[in-house]
């Protein structure tokens, strides 16, 4: 199946950006994560200049912005950015957005950048050796790559066949092929990027940072509270991470 993605997006930005509601009080790492509050990974970013990649509609930019990060935001679908300016100007934030691809950051001079932000949106890029290169490429050395993503063990769960969430594993979890997948009830095909923790790890290795901290938090308990209980028919998906987060540092080439 041949999807295009920016056109998929720009179709469901409407409908997604209703389904979130993301705050902007926070940094967030994704539907089933905590918070930067609670998680604490980036530490003071006022002044940085940070590049988030994948920005959507602009949440986490304003959040970063607010407290006095330099921010641009990067997003394949005109729609989300559209929603991410109009956003921006709402609340008052200097945060500047940009239409292009992760793995052609060529709008950027090189090692301009103190930090690279993502949230659920490398599990959408199919060349993944190339965008980790264009991070290293505007990454200053030391500057940090900040990114979350579906945990590689909840895809296991998914169904190809049926296109759901199942109780069981039905996915290998070294099956490398692209998923496809529909987008709530819209009718918009949508697909995804399994790797392994150890290719993420290769693939960052590779590219020439060096892993500080791999994340995998517990779903938040309001979450589960309120919006999957113990009897929901896949509660059994409470057991596993739904998450994960990288952390990597860019290596000084000009260090011994």
């Amino acid at each position: 199946m041949s999807i295009d993605l920016r056109s998929a997006w720009n179709q469901v930005a409407a409908d997604y950006q209703r389904r979130q509601a993301i705050p902007l009080t926070d940094v967030n790492y994704g539907p089933w994560a905590p918070t930067e509050k609670e998680l604490h990974l980036l530490g003071n970013v006022s002044g940085l200049h940070i590049l988030e990649i994948g920005c959507g509609g602009g949440q986490c930019s304003i959040a970063l912005a607010r407290q006095g990060a330099v921010v641009v935001g990067v997003d394949l679908s005109d729609a989300q950015l559209e929603h991410a300016r109009r956003l921006a100007a709402h609340e008052g934030v200097a945060a500047s957005f940009v239409q292009g691809s992760a793995e052609d950051l060529s709008a950027f001079a090189s090692a301009g950048w103190d930090m690279i932000f993502s949230v659920y949106a490398f599990q959408y890029i199919a060349d993944m050796q190339r965008c980790l290169r264009e991070c290293a490429r505007v990454l200053r050395p030391g500057g940090r790559l900040v990114f979350s993503l579906d945990h590689p063990i909840r895809i296991c769960f998914f169904d190809d066949k049926e296109h759901e969430f199942s109780l069981y594993p039905m996915r290998s979890y070294f099956d490398r092929r692209p998923i496809a997948w529909m987008f709530g009830d819209t009718g918009v095909w949508m697909h995804s990027h399994h790797r392994t923790i150890a290719e993420w790890i290769d693939l960052l290795s590779q590219a020439g940072f060096c892993l500080q901290h791999l994340v995998e938090p517990p779903l938040p308990q309001s979450m589960l509270d309120e919006d999957w209980l113990e009897d929901d028919p896949l509660s059994v998906l409470r057991n596993i991470p739904a998450t994960i987060i990288f952390v990597a540092v860019l290596a000084d080439k000009n260090r011994a």
